[in-house]
């Protein structure tokens, strides 16, 4: 009995060791939201909603079905559709209890998102002109930022740095962060071994 938890215990240790491997790994290299093409096609944008887009796909990734379900009529509160600016978002964002950050000026937004992507918050963004799209990640070994554009969900857009910068100040310098950060995906555990 005392060999079977012995080994039970360090196969536990050892699982224990190589997630927190993988995870420090995975975030060297880099960081990324796990939504799939079908989950976020449903943050299309047919309506002029680009920033209630993108919160909503970080609601999901973070987890928060309130931010999540901003584009719709849900227990949370009434949908939110069409144009926003700041003070739209945190006059929303208050009535439905929702917690998070609205940044504005380059000398904030820069490092608010590189916060955001370290700590698995990733954020909505001013990107394009008079358009709100998302920073879904940040490829540290290869340098680029990783963006989902709304108008065309189905795919992931790489920018290197200079093009991401004009990419975002074409907008204005203006980002929103929820609070709450982004959940890995489970991993299976064997326990019964």
């Amino acid at each position: 009995m005392c060999k079977l938890l012995s080994r039970a215990s360090l196969l536990a240790g050892l699982f224990c060791l190589v997630a927190l491997t993988m995870g420090a790994d995975y975030l060297t290299e880099v960081s990324r939201m796990c939504l799939t093409a079908q989950m976020r096609n449903k943050y299309w944008n047919p309506d002029g909603s680009c920033v209630q887009c993108s919160i909503g796909m970080i609601g999901v990734a973070g987890n928060d079905p309130n931010a999540a379900t901003v584009l719709w009529d849900t227990k949370y509160g009434p949908a939110i559709r069409g144009g926003s600016w700041p003070a739209r978002v945190a006059s929303y964002f208050h009535s439905r209890g929702i917690r998070g950050w609205n940044i504005t000026g380059e000398e904030n937004t820069f490092a608010w998102m590189k916060w955001a992507i370290k700590t698995r918050r990733f954020a909505a963004i001013g990107a394009g002109q008079a358009h709100f799209q998302t920073l879904y990640g940040y490829d540290f070994k290869r340098q680029k930022w990783l963006v989902c554009n709304n108008q065309t969900p189905g795919r992931i857009d790489e920018y290197d740095d200079d093009a991401f910068r004009r990419l975002h100040m074409a907008s204005g310098p203006w980002i929103v962060v929820l609070a709450r950060p982004a959940s890995e995906p489970p991993v299976p555990v064997e326990w019964w071994l």
